[in-house]
């Protein structure tokens, strides 16, 4: 039972980064290559981390940011090509 407040969390933590990512490289980048950016940055970090702990370890670890962060990109993604879209 404990497991679904855990992922409900990493699910809130995935989509505050990723967005807050996208926001600040959306001064650098339009909107698309700036959540496009913001995920691949994202994921490297996250799974660089992963890669840090006990080798039997780095699937679960792995999953854990990897399931979160795929759920929130196309939000991601369909927030960006509405900017993208406005005038």
């Amino acid at each position: 039972m404990a497991q679904l407040p855990i992922a409900l969390f990493a699910l809130a933590y995935s989509g505050v980064v990723l967005f807050a990512l996208a926001h600040a490289f959306r001064r650098l980048y339009p909107p698309m290559r700036a959540a496009w950016t913001a995920f691949v940055l994202s994921a490297v970090v996250h799974g660089a981390t992963a890669f840090l702990a006990d080798p039997e370890r780095w699937l679960p670890l792995t999953l854990f940011w990897l399931g979160p962060h795929l759920l929130v990109l196309p939000l991601l993604i369909w927030a960006a090509y509405r900017q993208q879209r406005q005038p």
